[in-house]
């Protein structure tokens, strides 16, 4: 019924995952552990190698860092991807993604989130995460991007789209790519039905801001993508929101100040461009400069 597809760095987490989906599952299935130990493939290589091996219909794309707390998750799974108009799901997402350089989860816009996080910063600390933006969202609610922990898909869907190896070439921005990619004919879902344990926390560093980069260079005739039906004042208001996010990371993760300007200029001139903003944003350019004085 499941084909289950993880690139694994961690033979000892890898074992421990394969326990917990024996006793939860509850259907056939199969796991394709793509060993990734040495890190000589990139996890679209890994995904697109291991969902081509896959015997079962539906396929699970999953981190290893990672536990299931509902049993029979798999019936669930098939319960939502049996409807032909839903083409991806997962646990958390956004409602919408900018243009400019971001996660799945930006200002303006709601996400919707259901997992139990815990923190590798802050060891026994966890924090059930149920992020909604509607107190009756039943099991499911619709998203036009989703993060990557963990994503179920059909192999129809995975036949028409898979898993860009030839732009991405790391570990991040997989999730969202693909999130556009299926989004382009299908429906995305958040599910509150089944409820995973995440034992790491994201790290947003350069590899993770190169390929946010990357994304929105190559979705840019797409971008911005929203669920609702937004004028484009609110629009402009969720791009400089959003640049606002984007110069704080490049400020954090040190870029070289011109390259900080090009990337400002280069997502400021578009069809949102807004003098206001523009002056603001490029006046916390030059103080971050100074401060560095």
């Amino acid at each position: 019924m499941i084909s289950i597809i993880i690139c694994s760095a961690d033979a000892a987490k890898l074992e421990k995952v394969k326990k917990n989906i024996a006793a939860s599952i509850g259907l056939t299935y199969e796991i394709i552990a793509i060993d990734n130990s040495s890190g000589q493939f990139s996890i679209c290589e890994a995904y697109n190698a291991g969902a081509d091996k896959a015997r079962h219909f539906f396929l699970c794309f999953m981190h290893e860092d990672i536990s299931f707390d509902t049993e029979n998750w798999g019936l669930l799974v098939c319960s939502h991807l049996a409807n032909p108009a839903i083409g991806l799901i997962g646990v958390a997402g956004g409602d919408s993604k900018s243009l400019v350089p971001s996660s799945w989860s930006i200002p303006v816009f709601s996400t919707e989130v259901n997992i139990v996080q815990h923190f590798k910063s802050e060891p026994g600390k966890t924090e059930k995460q149920l992020i909604t933006r509607s107190n009756s969202y039943g099991n499911a609610n619709q998203v036009a991007v989703l993060d990557g922990v963990w994503l179920c898909t059909r192999k129809d869907v995975f036949r028409q789209f898979r898993f860009d190896e030839k732009s991405l070439h790391g570990f991040h921005g997989y999730d969202i790519d693909y999130s556009l990619q299926v989004g382009q004919q299908y429906k995305l879902l958040v599910i509150f039905d089944i409820l995973i344990h995440h034992y790491s926390e994201g790290n947003p560093n350069r590899e993770w801001m190169n390929s946010a980069i990357t994304l929105s260079r190559k979705w840019k005739k797409q971008l911005p993508k929203s669920l609702y039906a937004v004028n484009k004042k609110l629009l402009a208001h969720h791009h400089w929101k959003t640049m606002q996010v984007f110069l704080q990371h490049l400020f954090r993760l040190k870029y070289q100040p011109i390259h900080i300007f090009g990337l400002f200029l280069e997502f400021s001139f578009n069809r949102f461009f807004r003098l206001r903003n523009f002056l603001s944003l490029f006046k916390y350019y030059i103080q971050q400069l100074t401060a560095k004085v």
